[in-house]
């Protein structure tokens, strides 16, 4: 990498740190984004199919890894951003990214399995997240967009699940197939 770059990448690192440290850190909004991502956990550790317990652990880091790298995409085009963080060094433990969009996609899948039933509840679901959780993560300044809107997120949401679900399916078929169990 070019210095100037990485120059500036660390002063930006050094920056975001000086700020969690001073202004995020155990600030209220640190505290809402500890006690959302654990109300999610503890709901999905409660939900959870203990017949297909591992497989759907699977689930959720595949939830977890699409809807983060999706994130990372977002954020790193300025498209959204966090104005509060509950680790600095990563982005992918805010509460959305973390708990809430893994754990209800995951557990919409658990639930939905036949396409048919996947698609009426995960459509329900984006819109809910879009049309409501967005706005309310914007009022309560967990989430900024910048270049975005709900109709966007909804979209994008929307396609996030259909490609867990579509990934998900074709590792369980694979699995049959060959008779392992996870």
């Amino acid at each position: 990498m070019n210095s100037t770059i990485e120059k500036t990448v660390q002063s930006t690192h050094e920056a975001e740190y000086s700020q969690w440290l001073h202004h995020d850190l155990f600030s209220p909004h640190w505290w809402a984004i500890l006690l959302i991502s654990l109300l999610f956990l503890v709901v999905f550790f409660i939900l959870i199919d203990r017949q297909r317990y591992m497989f759907i652990l699977l689930v959720f880091f595949i939830s977890f890894f699409v809807i983060g790298s999706l994130d990372e995409i977002g954020k790193f085009f300025g498209l959204w951003a966090y104005p509060h963080q509950f680790l600095v060094f990563t982005h992918r433990f805010n509460a959305v990214d973390f708990a809430i969009l893994p754990v209800m996609v995951t557990l919409i899948y658990q639930y939905f399995s036949k396409w048919t039933y996947y698609l009426y509840a995960h459509t329900i679901h984006s819109a809910i997240v879009a049309f409501i959780g967005i706005p309310l993560f914007i009022k309560f300044h967990l989430y900024h967009m910048i270049h975005w809107n709900t109709f966007y997120g909804f979209l994008t949401l929307y396609a996030a699940g259909l490609l867990i679900k579509y990934v998900c399916d074709a590792i369980m078929k694979k699995q049959k197939k060959s008779g392992m169990t996870l």
